[in-house]
């Protein structure tokens, strides 16, 4: 999965535009970025990447990289 397919599916989690989304975007500065984005973040993860995240992690998510950080590390254990 490259790239733009994976701020694709970001962006779905976020109902935001995907043009919208580079991985130095602040979630804290999306309009978007409230608890219910949260919990659609983590769920997209579990689904696509079979990522779990735990309470640390998830106070860890302040960029859309950091989101890119948890999808690479999967598919880096697949390789």
């Amino acid at each position: 999965m490259d790239l733009k397919d994976k701020l694709s599916l970001i962006a779905q989690a976020l109902d935001a535009e995907p043009e919208a989304l580079k991985p130095e975007t602040k979630l804290g500065e999306l309009e978007e970025w409230d608890s219910l984005a949260v919990v659609s973040v983590i769920a997209m993860l579990d689904k696509h990447f079979s990522v779990r995240l735990k309470p640390n992690d998830i106070k860890s998510l302040v960029t859309v990289e950091d989101i890119l950080a948890h999808m690479k590390e999967k598919e880096a254990e697949k390789s």
